[in-house]
């Protein structure tokens, strides 16, 4: 059975104070027809939540599926295009466009890019919600779960992952993802976070144009603390909305064999290869480093330990894994480094991820060929 067209209809969240940026946005999409939702209480205290009921229900008569997108998003080359192929694959979806490059989500994108596949799920305790599409008919009910269920005061993208999450929408987000996030100022307090930028933006040519693949999310996850630069492991727990708790990266990895010292003499050993080293040890505290070492090395076991358990084998060195590395560091340390030199510091970063990856993701594959 043909299924039916997708007939998308979509509003631009904003503010008074970003009517500009709103309008520019809308603009700039002229074939999806944007409407332009304002917050209502512009003077009342700071929060998503009222523009984004509104955007939510601005649904068109006979639409299929709803985008809303913030002011601060930056859409990519061939948005629509690729934004409707999106939708075809996983109709039924939530799909998020964007995800920065520090969240847990932005882990499972770089295992999904090492594995081959075009999408990943989303593994947050909030919705990635920069941009997001919805099925209209969820669209429309995001309102009457606000009044009943949601304090006035609370995060729309927490909102929309708990209004999800009691539908039992699954959640996805493309691993090239379609909208880069612009750093103005936070009208809700989060350049406390530092730069947001997306988990992967790969050159338009290496976007893979084929048929999409979900990677199935793995048991657990990757996270790098960049509030208080540790090392953590995101493991299983049922009690949590997302289904996972924060954990050590460290006790995670001895359970397995993989000692702290073990680790730091690879360390190490890369950092002696590394022909930055003296500029790294000169921005980056030793601890950040440590930390950064072992979740890169826990990135390549359970990257390898999936691989195996789906029957792929990993690429290292393809552009959307390249893409999906090389936003690793700068990620995470963007708080902790000054913005002039992070661009800098994220670079030279990118070999050292990248040996981190490989170290983890052969010791994962020694252990099960013994």
């Amino acid at each position: 059975m043909t299924p039916p067209p997708i007939r998308l209809s979509g509003a631009v969240m904003t503010h008074p104070k970003r009517i500009d940026a709103a309008r520019a946005v809308a603009d700039g999409l002229p074939e999806l027809g944007l409407k332009v939702v304002v917050d209502p209480e512009p003077e009342g205290p700071p929060a998503a939540l009222r523009a984004a009921r509104l955007a939510w229900a601005a649904v068109d008569p006979g639409a299929t599926h709803h985008l809303v997108i913030q002011d601060d998003a930056v859409p990519s080359a061939d948005f629509t295009r690729r934004l409707n192929s999106l939708i075809a694959a996983q109709p039924d979806a939530a799909v998020s466009l964007f995800t920065e490059w520090g969240s847990r989500t932005s882990h499972v994108i770089r295992i999904a890019a090492m594995l081959g596949y075009t999408m990943a799920p989303v593994v947050d305790d909030y919705i990635p919600a920069v941009a997001l599409v919805l099925p209209a008919e969820v669209a429309r009910g995001f309102e009457e779960y606000v009044q009943a269920k949601v304090d006035e005061g609370a995060p729309d993208d927490v909102a929309l992952l708990d209004y999800l999450s009691d539908l039992g929408i699954r959640t996805v987000i493309p691993v090239a993802n379609l909208v880069d996030h612009r750093d103005d100022i936070s009208l809700v307090g989060n350049n406390v976070m530092g730069n947001r930028s997306a988990a992967c933006l790969p050159p338009p040519d290496a976007v893979p144009d084929g048929p999409h693949s979900l990677l199935t999310a793995p048991a657990t996850v990757p996270y790098y603390d960049f509030w208080g630069q540790y090392a953590d492991a995101c493991v299983p727990d049922e009690s949590s909305v997302d289904g996972r708790v924060r954990s050590s990266a460290r006790v995670w990895l001895r359970e397995r064999g993989v000692t702290y010292q073990d680790m730091m003499v690879l360390l190490e050993e890369a950092l002696d290869r590394h022909p930055q080293r003296e500029f790294l040890v000169d921005r980056l505290s030793e601890i950040s480093l440590s930390e950064l070492w072992i979740v890169a090395y826990l990135l390549g076991v359970i990257t390898a330990e999936h691989a195996r358990a789906v029957g792929r084998t990993p690429d290292f060195t393809g552009p959307l894994t390249k893409a999906a590395l090389a936003t690793f560091g700068p990620g995470a340390v963007r708080r902790v480094v000054p913005a002039r030199w992070l661009p800098a510091v994220g670079s030279a970063l990118e070999p050292l991820i990248l040996d981190g990856v490989r170290a983890g993701a052969a010791r994962e594959a020694s252990r099960t060929s013994d």
